[in-house]
Parts: C-alpha cells; structure tokens; sequence
C-alpha cells in the first residue's frame, strides 16, 4: 500500500489539448490525500456525459469499508476542467463510524500520451456535514482504460519518495548551528523560505539537459532521500517539519556531477497553496543550502 501511495502522489508537469475535448464516458483513476487525511490513497472512478457542459458521478472506494458515490457537475475553464460534487447528491455514503465524506472540488487536465488518455490534476473539499470544516486535498489520476491506469503506475512506481517521519522533539529549539562542513562540502545558503505548514513537499526536476545528476537531500542533516536521480519527470519528497524547530536547513548534496558539471536541478517547495521555485546548483565543494522557517502555529 505504502509503494501504492508514494508513486500516485506524483503528476507530471500537463501538456493540455484542446480544451473542448468530449471526456463523455467512464474513467478509471486514484485519489490521493495529503498526510493528515484519512487515507492516502482511494480507488476513484468517473462516470461522466457531456453535451454543452459535463455531469455524472464520481465514485470512490477503500477495500471494503469505504464506498462513497456523489453526483457532480462540471464545464471547461480554458483546458482546466472543472468538476464539482453536490452535498445533495450523496448517493451512497458508507464509511467508518468516525470518519466524513468530503465533497469534492476537482480540477483537471485531459492529455493523451501513447494512445491513452488521461485526466490528470488535484481536488480541495469539504466535510459533508459542515461546509466550513475544510478536507485536507489531494491528486488525481483517471484512465480512460484499466490497463492506462496500470501502464502509468508502472511508469511512475519510483517517482516519488515518503520520507520516513523524523522525531518530533518535546522541547522548543529556536536555531540550529549549520555552519559546520557537510561530507566534505560547505553549505551554500542559496534562499530562506517562510512555511506555514508542518507537512510539505518538495519537488526536484531538471531545468537544463538531463546529465544523470544525482543527488540526496538532507532536512537538518537527517537524510530524507538517498540518489535521487533528476530528471525531466519530478521526483516528490513528502515529509514533516518538527514545530518545535523554527529553522530548519534542507540540503542538497551532489552524489555525481552528472555529465555536465555542476549537478543542477529546479526545486519547488509546496506550502500548501504556496508555491517557491529555487534553482539549485551543487558541486563537490559546495552543498546546495535553503533554509525553512516556520511561521506557523506552535504545539500547546
């Protein structure tokens, strides 16, 4: 399930066709949901019509304890594609006695690559009995065929990369010391980043010709993933900030200097709506720095 998870988290950067593209018919997909929601990863599926706009129902499930099937309607905004659930559409609601169905708001982009077409995007919500309790979001990901679906989940099993939780300490630290060496390199403070979010992602990809860099990134010299190989497909990290620490040091350490010296790549940081895009460049001298600092809520 874990392999399941890390691999959906990732959707390629879109190369939309024409907006006005019929997406009539059924389409077969996953949903995921950022740590903190009730389960990373759904099985999603679509049933749409469209004449001048789109409606149908969207159906998602969990093995044997979660099927919830909602009406929704939809339209065209450029070549982003809008489908949105009803709160009085709820046609099958059976989960767990503690959780709630989100209603969901689903953006996304149609493309077509090796004869398969996707729908490809991300989804925010809300509880079904409370508008204002606001779902953490999501991705997602539909096929317009079982063996599209599979054939992408292959091409993207190593894509993405959960990092294991660091420990979370129990007593506040304000600043860390980062001025000593690192494997040999020196840190090179490249930008310090205001978060409000204590689950991020990052997002590596390279920005020039694809060379074979490789890196391993490092938050507060703990090691969050280990040969990322950069290319033109965006490898995703998901980890968690302590709340306790208010500067937190993300490293980029070169394991090669790909063809091309030096190793680069782009990094975005993802803060929740916030997005921060940062070019990265590391040698066997100087280790790639940047700097997050926490500006959200402390824990009581």
């Amino acid at each position: 399930m874990k392999t399941l998870v890390c691999l959906l988290i990732l959707f390629t950067s879109l190369t939309p066709a024409f907006s006005q593209r019929n997406v009539s018919g059924k389409w077969f997909g996953k949903i995921t949901q950022q740590p903190g929601g009730y389960s990373e990863l759904y099985d999603f599926e679509l049933e749409l019509n469209q004449k001048k706009n789109i409606w149908g129902d969207s159906y998602a499930y969990l093995e044997n304890y979660v099927e919830i099937k909602i009406g929704l309607s939809g339209y065209f905004e450029n070549d982003t594609i809008r489908l949105i659930e009803s709160r009085d559409w709820v046609k099958i609601d059976k989960v767990p006695w503690n959780w709630v169905a989100c209603i969901k708001d689903i953006k996304v982009v149609y493309r077509k690559e090796n004869n398969n077409e996707y729908l490809e995007g991300s989804w925010t919500g809300f509880n079904k009995d409370d508008p204002n309790d606001k779902c953490i979001p999501g991705r997602v990901i539909l096929s317009r065929t079982v063996a599209g679906l599979d054939q992408f989940l292959h091409e993207n099993r190593d894509s993405v990369i959960t990092a294991a939780p660091l420990t979370i300490s129990d007593n506040p630290v304000t600043e860390i010391n980062f001025d000593s060496p690192f494997l040999a390199t020196e840190p090179r403070k490249v930008t310090e980043i205001s978060v409000t979010s204590l689950n991020l992602q990052i997002q590596l990809i390279d920005y020039l010709k694809v060379d074979n860099d490789t890196v391993s990134v490092y938050l507060n010299r703990n090691i969050l993933a280990k040969n990322v190989r950069i290319s033109k497909r965006a490898t995703l990290i998901n980890f968690k900030l302590d709340p306790n620490t208010e500067l937190n040091e993300l490293l980029l350490y070169a394991e090669n200097l790909g063809e091309i010296p030096p190793n680069t790549s782009q990094l975005l940081v993802i803060d929740g709506d916030q997005i921060h895009r940062i070019m990265i460049s590391s040698d066997k001298q100087k280790t790639a720095a940047v700097y997050l600092k926490y500006k959200g809520k402390k824990p009581r």
